[in-house]
């Protein structure tokens, strides 16, 4: 999928993600701006964005083995483009201790389980509580959009350089999120997808390299070209 640039970007509240109203004014956004009058395609396109957003620093965390932030709805704002899509979440909190020092989710113990439980619910709830509005919204299946959120993760984490921090992620997060995986093509490893960002079907698109709906071979053979 390719990004649209944006020339101005706005900060908003991250509770919007669950106001109907606005989720309809973004995804018709993003319907402009790819020249699609499907809102499952543009809603598709948008969830892909938001989701890579929601969970791109909690993913790098878990690589490096440092605190994840706590993405809670009322937690961080999003910064918006003029075509609808959110580029960046700006979360606010991270798990502390009793004496407010801040906590990784793999330390172990009582106190690694609970930042690890914290880490996990408040992203749990909010995909869970966004995806019910994309899906109200643009007529997407919520299955397809938690493929999107699997997916996600895995680019996220494999960025990082880490697969298995995406294993965890998913595993910590659980509810109906598919668990990531991955698939090694000329010495390279790459995220072998469960979603489809529906791109080929706005005007002047083709499928992406990866597409799950490409033959095994066909995406074998044009991942190995990258």
């Amino acid at each position: 999928m390719v990004a649209q640039s944006p020339d101005v970007v706005s900060t908003v509240p991250g509770h919007l993600l669950t106001d109907p109203a606005w989720v309809a004014a973004r995804i018709d956004a993003m319907s402009r701006a790819w020249g699609t009058d499907a809102p499952r395609v543009a809603g598709t396109l948008w969830w892909c964005m938001v989701a890579s957003t929601l969970v791109e620093q909690i993913a790098v965390a878990y690589a490096a083995g440092t605190p994840a932030p706590v993405a809670a709805l009322g937690d961080f704002d999003c910064v918006v483009r003029p075509d609808g899509g959110v580029e960046h979440a700006q979360f606010r909190r991270v798990p502390v201790d009793a004496t407010g020092r801040s906590v990784r989710s793999d330390v172990g113990g009582e106190t690694g389980a609970a930042a690890a439980d914290e880490v996990a619910a408040a992203l749990r709830d909010t995909l869970t509580a966004v995806i019910s509005q994309v899906a109200a919204v643009s007529g997407a299946g919520a299955p397809a959009l938690w493929a999107v959120v699997s997916d996600a993760i895995g680019n996220r984490a494999l960025d990082a350089g880490s697969p298995d921090a995406a294993t965890r992620l998913a595993a910590d997060v659980g509810a109906r999120l598919p668990a990531p995986r991955f698939v090694t093509v000329a010495g390279r490893t790459f995220v072998r997808r469960a979603s489809c960002c529906l791109v080929y079907e706005a005007p002047g698109r083709e499928m992406c390299t990866s597409c799950p709906k490409r033959s095994p071979d066909d995406r074998a053979q044009r991942l190995a070209r990258l």
